[in-house]
């Protein structure tokens, strides 16, 4: 999608300076950039498995399968770095390799070999091993014929489905050893509920990855909470919802307190109320209903398919059904694709910036559908001109007469280099660009734009640089055919989103301008920076 003419926003950005540097922030819970390399996505594809991008938090989880067993350490280690391998091998994608993507489901399968897998001699372990190996790369080509399958924005995520095929499938080839884990579990004779919650919320974590270990699940929730505590509360509440919904069912109370009844629910939890969805009271809801539906999923499961471990099946499956049904209920929840974000606290941050930037455009359609001039004053305290903004105003304003006109803007926008062939393109389709430009900096309608009117529009390019990156990641799911354009239905589901009402005849003939029935988000952004 590159047009020929470049848009008014990145013609603008040339006369600015390089944004500055973000700053960073000290402490554990500052959003943080990771360096990539083999031992980042190795600790990665571990954390991924609970929708955490966070080398620390894999490393406590590695730690954790250590505390369980040696045995299941070796054994994720090695599914991880098969299906990391595999998929370097095939070219897949260094990307999606270095966050961890490709390498989390052959994690679990190392996982789940371990517990359920009989290694008492070395010939046991060495086959246990080759099929680990096997079962490992082999998700990764699941993962892939996953995604070329289901390629659109808003088609169904693989999560761990490749896990629990594979897993099912290595079970089959060999004699599972299928271990008695509620043997483990230390609570009173008659425990009550809330003995048995208050046990069974540290091993619903652990069980995640099948670890039966108190101390292994408390150090799952410690590396889910290092990296998001939002993320840890909401698996925490997912756990609970779903361990009431199984006692509520009668089942025993020493499976629910070993995790059993939980770890679907901290995964539905986490999914649903803070990575596909945005956090908040309306996901909240959404993510503890899916909690317990995957609670009620998994008896089914149970009954349905014997002596097969349940896995995650039950978690997958509902993130699909409540992700369909929000979208159909509750077309305001705007799902994110797999992995888009690190952290629910960072897909709030995108929210709010969306949520600022598109509310500012939306007033100021109001008000020139009313025929006033934007209220751009409004949106934050009036400041003085700085000296930078003061010089590159009079860099402009070539004649010194304190107003900027069309000759003048046209020529500093062209006047940044390059051959004559691509000066002559720009200087020949700028005019009706920077018409609308004009028009939106006269706020007064004076005919003249002065220092402060020009300090107002360069303040506005600031804050929509400064946000670009996360308002077009929140964006972008919004695209639901893929084509990289924004249609008038597509614009309201983004206006719903974030508590906007649909715009009116009004407002979409300034959107959409000559009988447009859709924007490219070069476009977009414009109506953004001059609406």
């Amino acid at each position: 999608m590159q047009a020929d003419a470049p848009s008014i926003y990145e013609l603008l950005q040339e006369l600015l300076p390089p944004p500055p540097p973000p700053v960073e922030r000290k402490g554990l819970f500052a959003e943080q950039h990771f360096p990539t390399g083999s031992w980042g996505s190795a600790l990665r594809s571990f954390s991924q498995v609970i929708f955490i991008n966070h080398p620390l938090s894999g490393a406590l989880l590695l730690l954790a399968f250590l505390i369980q067993s040696p045995w299941m350490a070796l054994l994720a280690v090695l599914g991880m770095a098969t299906a990391n391998a595999v998929s370097k091998l095939l070219n897949l994608g260094q990307s999606l390799r270095d966050q961890g993507i490709h390498g989390f489901n052959g994690a679990l399968v190392g996982c789940a070999a371990a517990v359920l897998s009989d290694s008492s001699s070395v010939k046991d372990a060495g086959l246990i091993a080759v099929l680990v190996a096997f079962g490992g790369g082999l998700t990764t080509l699941m993962l892939e014929l996953w995604r070329r399958r289901f390629h659109r924005r808003g088609d169904p995520p693989a999560l761990t489905l490749p896990f629990c095929l594979i897993t099912w499938g290595l079970v089959a080839l060999v004699s599972p050893r299928m271990p008695d884990t509620i043997e483990t579990v230390k609570v009173a004779a008659s425990p009550t509920a809330a003995q048995v919650l208050v046990i069974g919320l540290p091993h619903s974590f652990g069980q995640v990855f099948l670890c039966s270990d108190l101390v292994s699940g408390w150090l799952v929730l410690l590396a889910v909470a290092i990296a998001s505590p939002i993320a840890a509360a909401l698996g925490a509440c997912g756990a609970l919802a779903g361990m009431l919904t199984a006692l509520a069912s009668g089942t025993d109370t020493a499976a629910v307190a070993q995790g059993l009844w939980g770890y679907n629910g901290v995964l539905v939890a986490i999914a649903l109320g803070g990575i596909f969805h945005v956090p908040g009271r309306r996901t909240l809801v959404l993510a503890l209903l899916g909690a317990g539906l995957a609670s009620l999923l998994q008896a089914l499961q149970g009954r349905l398919m014997g002596n097969l471990p349940a896995l995650t099946l039950s978690f997958v499956i509902t993130t699909w059904m409540m992700q369909r049904l929000a979208g159909r209920t509750l077309p305001a929840l705007i799902p994110v694709a797999l992995h888009a974000v690190v952290t629910p606290e960072e897909h709030r941050k995108r929210f709010l910036v969306a949520s600022e930037l598109l509310g500012s455009f939306r007033r100021n359609l109001r008000q020139r559908v009313d025929g006033m001039a934007p209220l751009v004053g409004r949106e934050q305290p009036q400041i003085q001109l700085n000296s930078q903004m003061q010089h590159l105003f009079d860099q402009l304003d070539q004649n010194r007469d304190g107003h900027l006109s069309l000759n003048e803007l046209r020529n500093a926008l062209v006047s940044g280099g390059g051959s004559n062939k691509t000066h002559l393109r720009r200087t020949s389709s700028l005019n009706n660009q920077l018409l609308a430009t004009m028009a939106s900096m006269d706020l007064n309608g004076d005919g003249h734009i002065d220092s402060a009117e020009f300090s107002k529009l360069i303040q506005r390019l600031q804050r929509l640089r400064e946000g670009e990156e996360r308002l077009l990641l929140y964006l972008m799911p919004v695209d639901a055919n893929g084509n990289d354009r924004l249609d008038q239905d597509e614009l309201a589901r983004l206006l719903k989103s974030i508590g906007q009402a649909p715009l009116t005849a009004g407002e979409q003939a300034l959107v959409f301008r000559n009988q447009q029935q859709s924007l490219s988000w070069h476009d977009f952004v414009d109506r953004l920076l001059l609406s």
